[in-house]
């Protein structure tokens, strides 16, 4: 760049931020946008603009379309909210309110005050925002190049005109301008403008990550990028309530998915470590912005995010919570991908017998769903070596999940209590929710090294059943109706297990079958720690099973699915479901 131009942008980007001050140190409230359609018709030209800005945390602040209404200068001003510096980005299309093509584009990272473009003007210079910036090791940080005339205004230039690159080891950047740290060290960001090979670039310095060990952290899968979007904001703000005590951290992966639910607050994937406040907006601190080619319905994601989230946020114990849909142990039918965090841009979820290696070799004090269906034995048992405590509900739960607020105020204020204890925080909650009263609520606490007595017990009922099948088939008709149920369609037969064996010994005049279902009566009792249910769903006791008839577990892959399952490996479940009435 000659530094006559030089000078006149590096001057034009001070001005911007005087005038975010104000003058006298207040905090802009609004940007003043300037086009100069003067020489529209040459170079990369349009007839309209779509003018976005995004404060610190990629929350959108403000949007306007401008038309083409004078052959001269427009200006209009867009409001600020949250924290600077604010990312600008201006898409140019060729027709009139955003039709035809998008021709043109501008990104520029602003503390304010005004910004100014012209349309037609061939790029002179290209400047990198932000200038000699610092970040940690596993930070990210966008880098945004701008394209300028001889003006020194910001000119459009085509979209992906601009080709990235890091000087040094201390980092990596991707093809948009994301850079992410990964070794103490300076380097420079480098954006080539590649129809003429123009250049500018930024030199920043990677710091050290400053790892502590805490007595818990609380690691949450949260992906929303499916119809449960609004809610994740909430969740995520329930979390900043209580994130008051440094010895319990939040650390949050995140997905949102703009192109498929435009209210989402963001698009993309993040990694959050949750900061205390009592706002409503998110006020988290970004250590990562993962892009938007996360996908996180695949089991090796959830296990990368473990493996990072212990070892940059090291704790005594650890809480895996992992948000979204489930359908307990299946795959659904009529979408055959569902089983647990279903990513609905990639059409891909978490199968059940992916779990216990997608948690890697890791056990967890507690895991616990926020999710619908997932407190079956088939799902418990499956990660029975992965986690201490198994937490989650029989029912599908509100939207709104786990009240986190109420949950882990407990964990905040008795952060030394045992992790018995603490797991019972998850019940107390869930029946303390006032919205809650009239839906139905279960939750429930696994003790998983009671998980091997149970299997033992639900085996030895399921060869009785086994056994006396060509006599008991109206009964085990009777049960499967009358036992408590949880989202039931033609094809999901959960039932609590618990009033399964009730109802066998009530009516099922097979005394060794009477015999086997008290047996398992008694390991559920020894298994579960805590458990509690709302008068909406009565008969819930803390666990329930796949009890099908078998036309229905024989229907397409339902039993190939279930034998992966180590339930299935161990026990003769399975086998029983294959032929019950």
């Amino acid at each position: 760049m000659p530094s006559s131009l030089l000078k006149s942008v590096l001057a034009a980007l001070v001005a911007l931020s005087i005038a975010a001050c104000g003058g006298g140190g207040g905090t802009a409230k609004s940007l003043v946008y300037e086009t100069d359609w003067t020489n529209r018709g040459r170079g990369v030209t349009g007839l309209s603009q779509s003018i976005e800005v995004f404060d610190s945390q990629g929350r959108r602040t403000d949007s306007l379309i401008v038309n083409q209404d004078t052959e001269g200068i427009q200006t209009v001003r867009l409001a600020l909210s949250g924290s600077g510096p604010y990312h600008v980005h201006v898409d140019l299309y060729s027709q009139r309110d955003n039709q035809g093509t998008k021709t043109g584009e501008i990104d520029a990272l602003v503390t304010g005050g005004s910004f100014k473009s012209q349309v037609g003007i061939n790029v002179a210079s290209v400047f990198v925002t932000p200038q000699n910036t610092a970040f940690q090791v596993q930070h990210s940080k966008q880098f945004y190049a701008t394209g300028y005339g001889v003006a020194a205004k910001a000119v459009f230039v085509e979209p992906g005109s601009f080709e990235w690159s890091v000087l040094g080891s201390s980092a990596t950047i991707s093809e948009t301008g994301l850079a992410l740290g990964v070794a103490e060290g300076s380097g420079t960001a480098r954006a080539t403008y590649t129809p003429d090979n123009i250049q500018g670039s930024s030199v920043f310095t990677v710091e050290p990550f400053d790892s502590k060990r805490t007595r818990w952290t609380v690691l949450v899968y949260l992906n929303a990028a499916n119809d449960l979007y609004s809610f994740s904001d909430l969740n995520v703000n329930q979390m900043e309530q209580v994130a008051t005590n440094p010895q319990v951290r939040f650390v949050v992966q995140w997905k949102q998915s703009k192109s498929l639910f435009s209210g989402s607050s963001f698009d993309g994937t993040r990694r959050y470590l949750v900061r205390a406040d009592n706002t409503s907006q998110i006020a988290s601190e970004l250590i990562q912005d993962m892009g938007t080619s996360v996908d996180m319905g695949q089991a090796q994601t959830l296990t990368d995010f473990i493996a990072w989230g212990k070892t940059y946020y090291p704790a005594d114990r650890y809480c895996l919570v992992i948000w979204n849909h489930g359908n307990g142990w299946r795959r659904g039918i009529q979408e055959p991908s569902r089983a647990v965090s279903y990513d609905d841009e990639t059409g891909n979820s978490i199968q059940i017998w992916q779990l216990a290696q997608a948690l890697g070799n890791n056990t967890f004090d507690i895991v616990a769903w926020d999710a619908s269906l997932m407190q079956m034995l088939e799902v418990a048992y499956e990660i029975q070596d992965k986690a201490l405590y198994v937490v989650g509900g029989e029912e599908s739960p509100p939207g709104e999940g786990y009240p986190y607020d109420l949950i882990f105020k407990k964990f905040r204020d008795q952060d030394t209590d045992t992790t018995r204890n603490l797991t019972k925080a998850f019940v107390d909650g869930m029946l303390a929710v006032p919205g809650y009263a009239s839906r139905k609520i279960t939750q429930s606490v696994i003790d998983t090294s009671k998980l091997p007595a149970l299997g033992t017990a639900v085996d030895a009922l399921a060869d009785e059943l086994i056994a006396n099948v060509g006599t008991i088939g109206s009964a085990i008709v009777n049960v499967r109706t009358s036992a408590q149920s949880y989202s039931p369609t033609s094809n999901r037969v959960y039932r609590d297990l618990v009033h399964v064996c009730d109802l066998l010994i009530s009516q099922v005049s097979v005394t060794s079958i009477q015999t086997a279902a008290g047996n398992v009566k008694t390991a559920i009792n020894d298994a579960l720690v805590w458990e509690g249910h709302n008068s909406n769903s009565p008969n819930s006791h803390g666990v329930s099973i796949d009890f099908s008839s078998s036309t229905t577990f024989n229907l397409g892959t339902t039993a190939v699915d279930y034998a992966l399952m180590r339930f299935a490996a161990d026990t003769s479940w399975n086998e029983w479901l294959q032929i019950a009435p």
